[in-house]
């Protein structure tokens, strides 16, 4: 049986546990060993039931070699917390619901979230830890760098380049083969009809 963290105990920690007990109840031997949290008031106790291990760091010292997945949906923050998971030995594992669709020879990197009912189409590459969630649709060809994150809803067109730490809010969409620049946001909403550059923000208008 795989032994599993999750790091983050907030709303994003409780959705991983439900992807986690989906994924268990469709026969995989899973177990959830507890949470990781940097806050105070989460260093001990529980949360939605489930033991509270501390930090990282003091969790790593306790469970060594334990598999983790990072349930921090602020791209940043999610980054520099899982560094300092793999820096401590702890092993990244991928959640990916079990009616998810996924195109044989997809590639999906270590640590990423796959949602309920998402679709990740033929010759698709996913990074490591990214965020694909719920009902969210990847076109073929399309490239998700590390640490992206593609809300509820949203639509990647076939063939385009999605940066590094990049984020597509809920509902929003692009047409086929442009690029989504590094640690770029594209608003809920917004449909992106040309690429856009690096660190920017671009949202429908009230």
């Amino acid at each position: 049986m795989k032994k599993i963290i999750i790091i983050g105990a907030s709303g994003f920690g409780k959705e991983a546990t439900w992807i986690l007990e989906r994924m268990s109840q469709s026969g995989q031997a899973l177990g959830l060993l507890g949470f990781c949290d940097d806050a105070p008031d989460k260093q001990e106790g529980h949360f939605v039931g489930v033991p509270l291990l501390g930090n990282v760091e003091a969790a790593a010292a306790r469970l060594a070699g334990a598999r983790f997945f990072c349930a921090i949906g602020n791209n940043r923050i999610r980054q520099s917390v899982t560094a300092r998971a793999l820096a401590v030995g702890l092993l990244p594992f991928t959640l990916v619901d079990p009616t998810a669709i996924i195109a044989p020879g997809t590639k999906i990197g270590e640590g990423s979230f796959i949602g309920i009912n998402s679709i990740v189409s033929a010759g698709a590459t996913i990074g490591n830890h990214v965020i694909i969630n719920h009902q969210a649709c990847i076109g073929h060809d399309a490239r998700l760098a590390d640490f992206v994150q593609v809300c509820p809803g949203a639509r990647i067109s076939g063939g385009c380049e999605i940066g590094e730490g990049a984020l597509l809010g809920t509902n929003a969409s692009t047409i086929p083969l442009i690029q989504i620049g590094a640690w770029s946001t594209l608003g809920a909403g917004t449909t992106a009809l040309t690429s856009l550059p690096a660190h920017t923000t671009h949202a429908r208008l009230k």
